[in-house]
This record gives C-alpha cells, sequence and structure tokens, in this order.
C-alpha cells in the first residue's frame, strides 16, 4: 500500500541533512516574511525554514500532512494545507509581511509533475521574492538551459518568459529514501521586471513551435499554420527560412509570437482550454 501510495504522489524523500540545510538556505526564510513549501513530505526541509518564519506547507498526501507538525519545533508558525498544488488557492498568503516581505515559493516537486506545477505559477512569479524547487535533473537543466543546446525546449522558453533562472545543487540519488533511479537538481527563478510576453496564448504557441523537436521550426508551426503565414512571420523576424526552435533566444520567440498574433485569433479559445492540462516532462 505504501509503495503504490509512494508512486502516485511522486514521493522521494530527501534524508540529507546538508542538502536540506542548502536548500533552506536558498530559500532565503527571513524575519516577518512567508515561505510556501510544495510537497513537504516527511518534513525535513518544513523543519529548517520553520526555525525562521512563518511555513506554509502544501502537502497532497493526507497521511504525511497529518505528521507534518510534529517535524517541526514547538511554536512554530505552520500552516498545512491538505491540497493538490494545481489546485490549492495561495491568495491568502500572497500578501507582504508586516515588514513589507514578499513570500517565497519552494518546494521538491514531484516528478511526473513538476512542470505543471511550476507553468501553474510562473505568471504570479511578481508576487514572491523568488521560487526555488527541486526536480529532476533533467528538468533542471531544460529550465535552465541556454539557446543552441540539446536541453533548450519550450520549458526554457516559457520560464524565461518569467524570469531568470540559475541552478544551485546536483543531487545524487544517495541522497534520498527511497533511492531513485535518476539524479536531481534545485534552480532559483527570480521575477523580471515584467514577462516579455503577457499574452496567455504564449505558452501553447511556444509548444506548437516545438512540436517537432530538432525539426525546423517552418516544419513544427506548419502543422497550425499555412505556409503563407509561417513563411511571412519567419521573415518578417529576420529569422533563417531552416532555423530550428531551439536556436531561438526567448526574446526571439517573444517577437515571433507578436507576428503571428493577427493569425491567432481563431485559434484561441482551443489554446486557452489546453493551456489546463498538465504538461509532459519532456517539454
Amino acid at each position: 500500500m505504501y509503495d503504490a501510495e509512494r508512486r502516485r504522489f511522486g514521493q522521494n524523500f530527501l534524508v540529507d541533512h546538508s542538502v536540506c540545510q542548502a536548500i533552506a538556505q536558498d530559500a532565503d526564510p527571513v524575519e516577518g516574511g512567508t515561505i510556501i513549501e510544495i510537497g513537504p513530505g516527511a518534513g525535513a526541509i518544513t523543519a529548517l525554514l520553520a526555525e525562521k518564519g512563518r511555513v506554509v506547507a502544501v502537502e497532497i498526501d493526507p497521511k504525511w500532512a497529518d505528521k507534518l507538525p510534529r517535524k517541526v519545533r514547538d511554536g512554530a508558525d505552520l500552516v498545512v494545507i491538505n491540497k493538490d498544488a494545481l489546485l490549492v488557492d495561495l491568495d491568502p498568503w500572497l500578501e507582504p509581511g508586516p515588514t513589507g516581505v514578499l513570500p517565497v515559493l519552494c518546494g521538491n516537486l514531484p516528478y511526473n509533475r513538476a512542470s505543471a506545477i511550476l507553468i501553474r505559477f510562473l505568471p504570479q512569479i511578481r508576487r514572491f521574492r523568488h521560487m526555488t524547487f527541486m526536480v529532476q535533473w533533467e528538468v533542471a537543466k531544460r529550465i535552465c538551459a541556454e539557446p543552441g543546446g540539446r536541453d533548450y525546449g519550450s520549458l526554457t522558453v516559457m520560464v524565461a518568459n518569467h524570469a531568470t533562472s540559475e541552478i544551485r545543487l546536483k543531487i545524487g540519488p544517495d541522497s534520498f529514501r527511497p533511492r531513485p533511479r535518476v539524479h536531481s537538481g534545485t534552480f532559483l527563478l527570480k521575477a523580471r521586471p515584467e514577462p516579455m510576453v503577457a499574452d496567455p496564448m504564449f505558452p501553447w504557441f511556444v509548444r506548437a513551435a516545438f512540436r517537432q523537436k530538432r525539426k525546423t521550426l517552418r516544419n513544427s508551426l506548419l502543422m497550425t499554420f499555412p505556409a503563407p503565414v509561417v513563411d511571412g512571420a519567419i521573415a518578417e523576424c529576420g529569422l533563417e527560412p531552416g532555423i530550428r526552435g531551439e536556436q531561438i533566444a526567448p526574446e526571439g520567440f517573444a517577437r515571433l509570437f507578436q507576428a503571428f498574433l493577427p493569425h491567432l485569433e481563431h485559434l484561441r479559445q482551443d489554446a486557452l482550454n489546453a493551456a489546463g492540462e498538465d504538461l509532459p516532462e519532456e517539454l
């Protein structure tokens, strides 16, 4: 039963105290501030965060949500919310603290839902001091990739639209129980003053541009748009006809989106409906 629940919730618990300390330090709890932690599990990081200030812990597993208060010091300011991070309403906890300090969002994201959780909260990043998460190492590399590399893709561009990113730690399987088959990584996101593109259709457009990874941008977009539209937009942005999506910087995708904007309105409703779907990890 336990193994079935662990697989369901994507649970691998961090047991390396030095790694827990490093992650808590990156979260940077401050007096008068709030740390919102997604997926606290057994509470190894929660206990360290709660030493400094209020922690709002969002835990999907009712068993661990019930145990979590016993993992922190007596008198700690801990709020436990037993809900799915994709559905939880964090608005009551997003106001600045009494000293004007914005909250921080952090957590060990379940590997099978990390991209979907991240994309859900990215548009709100300006309401946080920063975000810092642990995910599968391959996902961390995609989030923080540079244009032209094999890890660069739609997830990279969607994150870069809202934030700058930095990999912080690479964590081996021995730091977890049960021991996963993959490495993990942590990364830090800091908000841009404004998103490069505020239109909610932008993530849908970026996914369309990477629909055929390693193929040309033109071939990927031809699956959604007619050839004259694709060729005209590529030329308008001064891009080579044979360019691939992974060769275009996030700023280039922002310009490309603007070139396609007049041709997107008839697709808008379908695109916005699709935006609520979970994102696959291969993004």
